[in-house]
C-alpha cells in the first residue's frame, strides 16, 4: 500500500519539460527540455526534507540546551565550593574518613585503620578511590578544595544524566526541564560541595535508571551487563544498596518487553553475575582480611548500636543516631570483632524494647522523608557539612517538588510509561531508614527520580493550563 506522502507526490512528479513548455510527452523516456531556470521543487519533497530536518533540529536544540544547563550547574557547584564549603571545616564527620583513606591510597596503602592497626572497611571503598587521583597530586590542602571540586564535577554529570533520563521517559522538553531543576535544586548541589558518598550515590542511580528503562524497552545483553555494572558500582558506594539487585535489577530483567522468558531469566542472571564480579574483589579482600565475617563493610555494627539505644528510642533524638551509644562496647583491636560486639549489643537492646520499635520505625521513616521534625533535621544536618541556610532551602524546594512528582506519576502512567522502578527506589529508601535510622542524606538515591517525576508533572501541568496536549513522543536514549 502506498504511503500518504507517496499518494500526494504522484501529481507533482511530471517531467520538467512539461512544467515549462506544456507540450512534452508524459512518457518518462521522453527527452527533457532544458528550461534555463532552476527546477521547481515539489511541495511534497520540501515537506519530506523538512520532516527529516525536524528531528535533527530537535536533537540540536536539546543538545545545546542541555549543554547550557550543565554549564550553569557546574558554575553553581564550583561557586558553592569556593565561597562556602571549603571554609566549613569545624565539624568532624564521615568526610574525614574518605579524605584520609584517599591519602593512604595515594601513598600505596590499601584501606588501613587510622590511629590503630589492621585493615579497615568502615565504609565501602569507591568514594575514597574516586578522589585519590587529586589527593595524589595535591595532597590534602586546607579546605580540601581539589577533592570538593571533584565532587562538584561529578555532581554536574548527575545533572546531565537527569536530563537524559527525563528525555528517555517523557521527551526532550521534560529532559531539559528535569536538568534545569537538578541544576538549581539545593538537595542536589549541597552534597556536591562535600566529600561524602551522596554525590556518587546519585550519579550511579541515574545510570541505573537509564539502564533499567533501556532494558525494559529494548532488552539486549549489553544493557543487562551495563545494569549489572551500575548496580555493583552503587554497592561499592553504599553497601545497603545491594537491595537494588533483587528488587530492581532482577525485576527489570524479567519484565523486559519482547524477550522470551528464557532470555529474561538469562538477562537477570547475567546482571547479577556482573554485579557480583564488580564487588567481588572488595568482598574477597574483606573475607580474607577480617576474623569475623565481613562482606561489604564493618559499618553495620556501629550503625545499629548507635540507632538502638535510649537516646534514639525516646526524647528529641527519636529515630536518629547517637555516636555516644555506638561506642558503648569494649574496644577491640580488630574492626570486625568490634562491629560484631556492637551488632550483638544492638540486637539485645532491640529484643528488650520490641514494643517501642513501631514508634521508632515511624520516626525514622518520617525523618528520612522530612515529615517528622524537619526543622530539627535542618539543624542536625549542619554536623555533616550542610549549612543551615542551604539545608533549609533544600527543605522548601523538596516540599515544592513533591506535589509535582505525584502529578508526574499520574502523567507517566497515562502514557503507559512504567513508574515502578522509581517507586522501588522510594520503597528502598524507606526500608533502609527503618532498619537503620532517619537522615535526610539517606534519601540521596531518590533525589534523581524525584526531580524527573517533578519535571514531568510540571510539564503536564503547564500543558493543561495552556490548553496544549502532550504530543511529545516517548524517547529512549
Amino acid at each position: 500500500m502506498a504511503s500518504v506522502s507517496e499518494s500526494f507526490a504522484c501529481p507533482a512528479t511530471a517531467p520538467a519539460g512539461a512544467a515549462v513548455g506544456g507540450d512534452a510527452s508524459d512518457d518518462p523516456s521522453a527527452p527533457q527540455v532544458p528550461s534555463g531556470r532552476p527546477p521547481v521543487s515539489s511541495p511534497t519533497a520540501d515537506s519530506s526534507r523538512d520532516a527529516r530536518r525536524v528531528p535533527r533540529r530537535q536533537r540540536r536544540l536539546f543538545t545545546t540546551g542541555l549543554g547550557t544547563i550543565v554549564g550553569v550547574a557546574l558554575g553553581i557547584r564550583v561557586f558553592y565550593v569556593l565561597v562556602v564549603t571549603r571554609h566549613e571545616n569545624a565539624k568532624l564527620y564521615d568526610d574525614l574518613y574518605y579524605l584520609l583513606q584517599s591519602y593512604a591510597l595515594s601513598k600505596g596503602n590499601f584501606f588501613p585503620v587510622f590511629f590503630g592497626y589492621g585493615p579497615d572497611a568502615a565504609h565501602p571503598p569507591l568514594t575514597s578511590i574516586i578522589i585519590t587521583p587529586v589527593t595524589y597530586f595535591y595532597n590534602l590542602p586546607p579546605g580540601f578544595t581539589p577533592q570538593r571540586l571533584t565532587m562538584a564535577v561529578l555532581g554536574t554529570v548527575v545533572v546531565l544524566l537527569v536530563g537524559l533520563l527525563g528525555r528517555a521517559l517523557a521527551g526532550p522538553g521534560v529532559g531539559l526541564l528535569a536538568a534545569a531543576v537538578a541544576a538549581v535544586y539545593p538537595n542536589m548541589w549541597i552534597p556536591n560541595g562535600i566529600v561524602m558518598s551522596e554525590t556518587l550515590t546519585m550519579l550511579m542511580m541515574a545510570f541505573i535508571l537509564l539502564a533499567v528503562y533501556r532494558l525494559l524497552r529494548a532488552p539486549t545483553w549489553t544493557m543487562a551487563v551495563l545494569l549489572g555494572v551500575a548496580c555493583g558500582t552503587e554497592i561499592l558506594v553504599r553497601a545497603e544498596l545491594v537491595l537494588l539487585v533483587p528488587f530492581l535489577l532482577v525485576p527489570a530483567a524479567l519484565a523486559s518487553l519482547g524477550a522470551s522468558w528464557r532470555r529474561r531469566i538469562a538477562f537477570a542472571a547475567i546482571g547479577v553475575l556482573v554485579a557480583g564480579l564488580v564487588v567481588g574483589p572488595w568482598v574477597g579482600r574483606n573475607l580474607a582480611s577480617f576474623p569475623d565475617t565481613t562482606v561489604f563493610s564493618t559499618g553495620q555494627g556501629p550503625l545499629l548500636l548507635g540507632a538502638n539505644c535510649p537516646q534514639t528510642y525516646y526524647g528529641p533524638g527519636l529515630g536518629t543516631w547517637s555516636l555516644q551509644c555506638s561506642i558503648k562496647v569494649p574496644h577491640a583491636k580488630d574492626q570486625s570483632v568490634e562491629s560484631t560486639r556492637q551488632y550483638n549489643a544492638a540486637k539485645t537492646y532491640i529484643k528488650h524494647h520490641l514494643g517501642r520499635l513501631p514508634v521508632v520505625a515511624l520516626a525514622r521513616a518520617g525523618r528520612v522523608w522530612d515529615f517528622y521534625q524537619p526543622i530539627q533535621m535542618v539543624h542536625v544536618d549542619v554536623n555533616e557539612g550542610r549549612p543551615v541556610p542551604a539545608a533549609f532551602a533544600g527543605l522548601l524546594a523538596y516540599y515544592a517538588l513533591l506535589p509535582f512528582a505525584a502529578l508526574g506519576i499520574v502523567a507517566l502512567r497515562r502514557r503507559r510509561v512504567p513508574v515502578w522502578p522509581m517507586l522501588v527506589v522510594a520503597a528502598l529508601v524507606t526500608v533502609i531508614a527503618v532498619a537503620g535510622y532517619g537522615q535526610v542524606r539517606f534519601r540521596a538515591e531518590f533525589e534523581v527520580p524525584l526531580v524527573v517525576l517533578a519535571a514531568t508533572g510540571m510539564m503536564a501541568t503547564a500543558r493543561r493550563l495552556f490548553g496544549r496536549r502532550d504530543r511529545e513522543p516517548v524517547a529512549v536514549t
